[in-house]
């Protein structure tokens, strides 16, 4: 599955590609850039845990979907669910207040001096102006990085998006929370993310697009808010539902 999307007039233009396995529920996984292989029509209609263990995908791209559906038949259930119905426009403001709702949660939680400055400093890890938007109007300091290079040196939202090649680790270390989007489950940014955050102790929240049902798996091994968003459907006619994961404390 491939889709261009752009929610709003001043949000970047992105090129999604997608891979749904499905059963009783679904998984999924997702990039940016070109399409993906062709599924391998001899995955259907197997045990996804036969899939799993004797490591017949074709590509991390599989894996990483049915492992996602796999999730989601094993997981707790998700702390809150909110279901929006509105206009593409309204879904996506609504979305946009969630993440900073979640951000203002984490860090009112948090008894330390800000790390830099008089504010609270967010890292958002994949720039999104909708997010970082929201964001600045709760008084933050805002960071933003992306690996895109149609995004690098563009500002979103009021904030100007950062190469996170060069700036992620020092950011990482200076930030109050860091937002990472989900596509780095699947790009291999994930581990060395988590590991700066860990490293500086700083608290996580995962925009789960691709894994959206990874929130118990996350939030049992540290991160502090797993937002599951059911995009592209989220903004498509009709509702959708946002689920929220948060770590038991």
């Amino acid at each position: 599955m491939s889709f261009l999307v752009q929610a709003d007039p001043s949000e970047r233009k992105t090129r999604y590609t997608m891979r749904i396995a499905q059963a009783e529920g679904y998984g999924r996984s997702g990039g940016l850039g070109p399409g993906l292989p062709d599924p391998d029509p001899d995955l259907v209609g197997q045990d996804t845990r036969r899939i799993l263990k004797d490591r017949r995908w074709r590509d991390e791209a599989d894996r990483a979907a049915i492992a996602d559906l796999v999730m989601g038949q094993v997981s707790r259930p998700a702390d809150e669910q909110i279901v929006l119905d509105d206009t593409l426009r309204g879904k996506y403001t609504a979305r946009a207040k969630i993440f900073a709702d979640e951000a203002t949660r984490v860090l009112q939680g948090r008894s330390a001096e800000p790390r830099k400055g008089n504010h609270r400093r967010v890292l958002v890890v994949g720039a999104t102006a909708g997010i970082l938007h929201a964001l600045l109007r709760r008084g933050l300091d805002v960071c933003a990085t992306d690996l895109s290079p149609d995004v690098v040196g563009q500002t979103l939202g009021g904030v100007q998006v950062l190469d996170g090649r060069a700036a992620n680790a020092r950011l990482m270390k200076e930030a109050d929370l860091a937002i990472v989007t989900g596509i780095s489950l699947t790009n291999g940014t994930m581990p060395e993310l988590m590991g700066l955050a860990k490293t500086h102790n700083t608290p996580t929240m995962i925009w789960a697009i691709t894994g959206k049902n990874f929130g118990h798996y996350y939030t049992d091994h540290g991160v502090d808010i797993v937002i599951s968003d059911p995009s592209p459907f989220l903004l498509l006619p009709g509702p959708a539902t946002i689920a929220i994961w948060r770590r038991q404390i």
